[in-house]
């Protein structure tokens, strides 16, 4: 790989391309660059104001695990289906870098039924122990679906309401969540936070898009649950 660019103004005759540090260093520069240029395309061609950053903060366990919360760049604005909210690139180390495009919405009317609910992709890592800050027991409600539970992970807090949740996870949802959501996708619904995400170093424009209408998917069956 040619050095073609130097980041922060390296000499060319320490910015050796055989350097593993400086490989490493310009790949990331790379993938940040073209995150923020697919993001900012996104952007301007659905009517999101482009931001920086957002201080999202502590709100679900993938923004824990995050440290800062920090949502980098981000766009604001309508996501799909009458559904406002972020999205972005979620990029931190523990150990070593996870990258994961993110959408965050609200639902807040669904905190007296669903507390805490997390449907995350089977197999993911966002560190190596692997805790959460969030503790929830895993529920085998749904594991009639077995597409479903080879895909994802369910986690409830206790004592929530199990019969809003069947209700939630119908056919209609099981099917699509096995089928039709984004690959690597995983949603955390949090006291009224809703984190949806996928595992992406670099999504371009379609995969911003796919992640924005799975957003509000998602967003628009609990609010509507919430109204049943």
């Amino acid at each position: 790989m040619q050095a073609s660019v130097q980041p922060y103004g390296l000499p060319g005759h320490l910015a050796s391309p055989g350097t593993g540090e400086y490989r490493a260093s310009a790949l990331r520069v790379r993938a940040v660059g073209d995150a923020a240029a697919s993001l900012s395309s996104f952007a301007a061609a659905h009517g999101l104001a482009a931001v920086p950053n957002l201080a999202a903060g502590p709100l679900t366990p993938l923004l824990v695990e995050s440290g800062a919360g920090q949502i980098a760049p981000a766009a604001q604005g309508a996501l799909g289906d009458g559904v406002s909210g972020a999205i972005g690139s979620l990029i931190y180390t523990r150990n070593k870098t996870f990258r994961f495009a993110v959408a965050l919405t609200e639902a807040p009317a669904s905190t007296p039924f669903a507390p805490r609910l997390f449907c995350v992709r089977a197999g993911r890592r966002t560190r190596d122990d692997e805790f959460y800050g969030f503790e929830a027991r895993y529920s085998k409600i749904w594991t009639e679906s077995l597409a479903l539970n080879e895909r994802y992970r369910i986690a409830i807090s206790p004592y929530q309401d199990e019969n809003w949740l069947r209700q939630l996870f119908s056919p209609a949802f099981v099917d699509w969540l096995a089928t039709k959501a984004p690959a690597g996708f995983s949603f955390e619904l949090a006291y009224g936070s809703l984190l949806c995400s996928t595992e992406a170093d670099d999504p371009d424009e379609a995969a911003l898009a796919e992640l924005a209408a799975a957003a509000a998917e998602v967003t628009g069956r609990i609010r509507r649950e919430c109204e049943e």
